[in-house]
């Protein structure tokens, strides 16, 4: 019976926070859609309860396991990336659908909105499950940060689902992206040790970001005579990354590239001599030490702060009118990165794409302060 307190209270939190995001998504026409909301949040449920039943059915026939030290990092990695990821994000878009195809969601909002709705009901019953199984201060800590990851990621491929003129290819797209990096970060959460949950913080930082982007966006109002009007169009979004008259500068991308893979080697050593003014041990970064917290952090603080700075100088150096190319330029390193963590020390791959998302933000940040308006 302990974890029944723990279960309860991360019910009413994620049903809760599905609650007051739908309230401020839907806005005025909100009570107008109060009985599909709830329905839509107990399909969410139900399908969540059969997804977890056939993930630990299956994981017990196959013998893999999402815990590194039970199935070792290929079988975690299969676990989540071929079965726990997609079946989980299939299972919420099979609640949505049905209001897609009788055309129920009219902007990407109400998108959003049906999809945040859904992930609610999943995650609520989902992290019940996980603290009835193992009733622990560390499991309601995952199961809070992975209903944030269970609204987000629903969100992502909801957003493109109610804009109806970026169905089809954009909406896979918007999918394979929200489950790619959802099991990413199920990996990190559930796979590894407590000490590397901080690695979570990036991913969650930008998830927060996004969010507060998209609740900034005014809600919809009963009188508005065509919602769909307000959708943006494939042209706006092209426009906006790199204007027609302004080709990609691929030699300032390479460049970019460069730089930007320089200042994250000289801030991470930085970084690692101010650790060592101040005392912080790095011999202590082992995932089932949660005092790895701390140099983690510090190193994770110094290598995202080249980001900014490289997408700043980067946007001075070529006077380039859009962020386009610091953007690519940041990608490109962050792929260096990975191939080159790959062949060196695996376990940074793991870190490397979890500030992938941060870093291409932190970039485009700069590169808008930097460029010559």
């Amino acid at each position: 019976m302990a974890g029944l307190p723990l279960a309860l209270g991360l019910v009413v939190f994620a049903l809760g926070l599905g609650a007051a995001l739908s309230y401020r998504l839907a806005g005025s026409v909100f009570s107008h859609l109060v009985r599909t909301i709830a329905t839509v949040g107990a399909a969410g449920a139900v399908v969540g309860a059969v997804a977890t039943y056939l993930e630990r059915l299956l994981l017990g026939f196959t013998g893999l396991d999402f815990d590194v030290h039970a199935a070792g990092v290929g079988g975690a990695l299969m676990a989540v990336f071929l079965l726990a990821a997609p079946l989980e994000e299939a299972a919420k878009v099979l609640v949505v659908w049905p209001l897609y195809r009788s055309g129920r969601l009219i902007r990407p909002r109400f998108g959003v909105l049906y999809a945040v709705v859904a992930a609610s009901g999943f995650a609520a019953v989902e992290g019940a499950i996980a603290l009835f199984a193992v009733p622990s201060g560390l499991t309601l800590v995952r199961a809070l940060l992975g209903t944030l990851a269970h609204l987000f990621f629903a969100g992502v491929w909801g957003y493109v689902l109610g804009a109806g003129r970026f169905r089809s290819s954009w909406f896979s797209v918007a999918w394979l992206f929200a489950m790619l990096l959802h099991g990413l970060f199920d990996h990190i959460l559930w796979g590894r040790g407590p000490g590397y949950l901080t690695a979570t913080l990036p991913i969650v930082f930008f998830m927060l970001l996004a969010s507060l982007l998209v609740l900034r966006e005014p809600a919809p109002e009963l009188a508005q005579p065509s919602l769909l009007s307000k959708v943006p169009s494939n042209t706006f979004v092209t426009e906006v990354l790199g204007p027609k008259d302004h080709p990609v500068a691929l030699r300032w991308v390479i460049a970019g590239a460069f730089v930007t893979l320089g200042l994250v080697l000289a801030l991470a050593v930085f970084g690692v001599l101010i650790g060592r003014r101040f005392g912080i041990d790095f011999a202590l970064a082992d995932e089932a030490d949660v005092r790895s917290a701390v140099p983690l952090v510090l190193l994770g603080s110094s290598v995202l702060l080249a980001f900014p700075l490289s997408g700043f100088l980067i946007a001075r150096a070529s006077s380039v009118v859009t962020v386009l190319e610091p953007a690519l330029a940041t990608v490109v390193a962050v792929v260096t990165l990975v191939i080159v963590s790959f062949l060196t020390a695996p376990i940074a791959v793991l870190f490397t794409l979890a500030v992938a998302p941060v870093a291409v933000g932190l970039a485009c940040g700069g590169a808008w302060i930097g460029l010559e308006r």
